[in-house]
């Protein structure tokens, strides 16, 4: 029995002749490969499709034994030629791509995922981002939306709010942050923590909120960037277990 979906293409490669097997993100299903039989030939049935950077409406099959997904037809959406044109948004994109790659997301994380990475795709179209924010926005986003939502503006421990003063801590295990009068006592956070500032803190609870929209025109200072990404990998390195090095993610 067919079913229609809307999914974004990630990567496609031939086999035999004229075959695609082709990787998909969609709202449901997460990452999977399906097969085009004859895709690379069609002038009908996957017009614009089968490309990387697409998205697509596409109606899935099985095969007789149900072991493999088979792609029936798709209707092209948006192959956004801005993104495949310029080699800086398209290294974006990739690297946002590679992050949800590697965090092998299951099916009910999918929909956050997918659009996600449509809205950062749209946003990179419209002539949006730079490599100094938009990867390590889009894994912060990530994790937030996957349902690690630290409380930003507020102690952990006492439930105040966030001030100017100094002194505060960010507990990465617990996603938790301590004021100083709770730190006064002597007793450390548990696990790996790291000093934070206010400008920093409202810098993620920014981030948090906001939508890749929102990052086409973000200014931040320099010191706060450079603590808010750091903190951010920390975050992605415990909770996620992913770390970028040398143009890849690698497991920690």
């Amino acid at each position: 029995m067919n079913a229609t979906e809307k999914a974004l293409v990630l990567k496609v490669g031939r086999f035999r002749e004229s075959d695609c097997w082709v990787k998909l993100l969609t709202p449901t299903r997460g990452i999977f490969n399906a097969f085009a039989f004859g895709g690379s030939r069609s002038r009908r049935r996957f017009v614009g499709c089968l490309d990387p950077l697409s998205h697509v409406l596409f109606t899935f099959g099985a095969n007789k034994t149900g072991t493999y997904i088979v792609l029936a037809e798709g209707s092209l959406l948006h192959n956004f030629p801005g993104v495949r044109t310029d080699p800086v948004k398209t290294g974006l994109a990739v690297n946002c791509i590679k992050f949800v790659e590697a965090i092998e997301i299951d099916p009910s994380d999918a929909r956050p995922a997918y659009e996600l990475l449509l809205e950062t795709l749209y946003m990179l179209e419209k002539g949006g981002g730079n490599s100094d924010f938009v990867p390590w926005l889009f894994r912060a986003k990530l994790a937030f939306e996957m349902g690690y939502k630290p409380d930003f503006l507020s102690c952990g421990i006492c439930g105040k709010s966030v001030t100017v003063q100094s002194g505060y801590q960010f507990g990465v295990e617990k996603g938790q942050v301590a004021c100083q009068t709770c730190l006064s006592g002597g007793k450390p956070l548990e696990g790996l923590a790291r000093p934070i500032s206010t400008g920093v803190l409202r810098a993620l609870d920014w981030i948090q909120s906001s939508q890749p929209a929102d990052w086409a025109k973000v200014v931040m200072d320099r010191e706060v960037r450079r603590q808010s990404s750091q903190l951010v990998e920390l975050f992605v390195a415990y909770h996620l277990g992913l770390s970028w090095d040398n143009g890849m993610y690698k497991k920690v």
